[in-house]
């Protein structure tokens, strides 16, 4: 997912690549650029409609065929156009990616190891991030001709062709099966990563519960079942489809696209050059990598949100920093730079340090804090009935404010200079105090169980809609309250409570046969004991 952010990035000063591609202004580079996030829109619009008709693994293959069309258009790219076409193509794969992984992690993985696992995949797509700048380095240094960037983009093809191999051995992911019906090969798959996860984790940790059919089918083909993109924005179901895309809002406003996207182009501003400008950019990817290595120990011990506000208010005040300093140091120059022609802004050198140094800083505090945090708050935000849905949702927001972004800076750069980071910063700040003051915390596995209930509650009354968790507990309550009723009936007349025994179906199984007869098949009858007064 992070190979194609700095595969072009490196390129953008070269002398070879320029003069290849007739020497893009400010509005094709930031089309170069921009393709790759507009293409992430693409894959969540795409995603949005296969996720019922495909599998979460088989969806993983679909998206790696796009990676390798892409692949094969940029290496055989001859102008402007067609590499743009490549980013956008590959851009699919990594739109489709962002919310695939996420929904898919937050359906196998148990609660108490999602953030560790999300975290990881975090710092794997940050470590192909710098392994491609590297290599991109490598080859330039060796070659320094149009040879340097195909072979770079025909490398890409490695991890895509592994990872498709790799795929086979994905168990699928039993809310997915559960919805089209398949509900002995879910029962196994749910319980076989069940008995891994306890094995694995031992008794420190909450253990899973081993589900029958009818549980999976209570709490995961009801969970979804009728839900559409429409209602994600009804009255109900708005304030948590806000709340998650403002989520993915904040992390494209941060600045962080502006300073990995445009390293090469910020360095060249502050007066760097040659080899210590190419070194200069790489630095906020190394720390990148290395940073990323830290959320996933803590990101299961503390707050979603807390973690978020820690890094979005120093964000936003290192954001207007950088701008102030820019105007301060800085002045406006007609010069003929590198990368193109236009009139643009440089830092003299007593600000440039400070400049470089407070970039560093932005890149690791963004490291520790949104660089994982913001995609498990957004789904763990989303009620289970608008998960799969709100996060394509949610994601296609974040691709959009990022595509228009990365678009919009070598215009805006050139342009409006250094007020670019102050509108970053403001923007950022603006987003945090709405989230310091209107958002739930979700850390906390009752947490987020109780703000789940509230809406699935609110649908039991209206659709016969029920949560598994709720239903059990509801179940052992019960039954609890019965067996102290009946004792008091015996020994006192006047609580006698008039019992019935029915026999009966749940309304859950006669939905269910209604909608899956092939599929689904009662084992026995389920009797229940009805209280008359209740």
């Amino acid at each position: 997912m992070g190979m194609d952010v700095t595969s072009l990035a490196v390129f953008l000063d070269k002398p070879y690549f320029n003069n290849y591609f007739d020497y893009p202004g400010p509005l094709v580079q930031g089309a170069l650029s921009g393709a790759h996030p507009l293409g992430g829109l693409t894959g969540c619009l795409a995603y949005s409609l296969l996720c019922d008709k495909f599998g979460r693994v088989c969806l993983f293959r679909v998206g790696s065929s796009f990676w390798l069309i892409g692949s094969i258009v940029g290496v055989g790219s001859v102008n402007a156009t067609m590499l743009i076409a490549s980013r956008w193509i590959k851009g699919t794969n990594v739109g489709i990616l962002s919310v695939l992984l996420t929904a898919y992690c937050s359906e196998v993985i148990a609660p108490q190891r999602k953030g560790r696992t999300l975290g990881f995949i975090q710092f794997a797509c940050s470590f192909a991030i710098l392994s491609t700048f590297c290599l991109c380095i490598l080859l330039d240094r060796n070659w320094q001709k149009e040879l340097t960037f195909r072979l770079t983009w025909a490398l890409e093809t490695l991890p895509c062709l592994f990872f498709t191999v790799g795929s086979f051995w994905l168990p699928e992911s039993p809310t997915w099966l559960t919805i089209i019906g398949c509900y002995e090969r879910a029962q196994e798959v749910q319980n076989h990563l069940a008995v891994e996860h306890n094995r694995a984790c031992g008794r420190k940790t909450p253990q899973m519960e081993l589900l029958e059919k009818l549980d999976l089918a209570a709490t995961l083909d009801d969970a979804s079942d009728g839900f559409s993109y429409l209602d994600l924005f009804r009255l109900k179901y708005l304030p948590f489809t806000a709340m998650a895309a403002t989520l993915q809002v904040l992390v494209q406003f941060s600045g962080i696209g502006v300073l990995m996207y445009y390293a090469v182009y910020i360095c060249e501003m502050l007066g760097l050059q040659s080899t210590v400008r190419s070194t200069a950019a790489a630095i906020p990817y190394a720390i990148n990598v290395l940073l990323m290595l830290l959320p996933p120990f803590f990101l299961d011990k503390l707050h979603r949100k807390d973690i978020i506000l820690a890094g979005a208010f120093p964000l936003a005040l290192i954001m207007i920093s950088i701008s102030i300093t820019m105007f301060l140091k800085g002045h406006l120059v007609e010069k003929t730079f590198e990368i193109n022609t236009v009139p643009t802004w440089t830092i003299n050198s007593e600000g440039a340090p400070y400049v470089l140094s407070l970039c560093y800083l932005f890149v690791s505090i963004f490291s520790l804090t949104l660089g994982a945090t913001p995609w498990i708050y957004t789904c763990e935000i989303l009620p289970t009935r608008a998960r799969s849905k709100g996060l394509a949702v949610c994601m296609a927001v974040g691709w959009t404010a990022n595509c228009i972004l990365t678009l919009a800076t070598p215009w805006l750069l050139a342009r409006v200079k250094w007020a670019v980071f102050l509108l970053l910063g403001s923007a950022t700040l603006f987003i945090s105090a709405i989230i310091c003051s209107c958002f739930p915390e979700t850390g906390d596995d009752t947490t987020t169980a109780h703000d789940a209930s509230c809406i699935t509650n609110s649908e039991s009354q209206n659709h016969g809609s029920y949560s598994l968790s709720s239903s059990v507990h509801a179940h052992k309550d019960f039954h609890t309250k019965l067996r102290h009723n009946d004792a008091e009936s015996s020994t006192s007349p006047a609580s006698e409570l008039p019992l019935k025994k029915i026999t009966t179906e749940l309304h859950t199984n006669e939905r269910l046969q209604h909608q899956h007869p092939q599929h689904f098949q009662l084992q026995e009858p389920i009797e229940l004991l009805v209280v008359d007064s209740v």
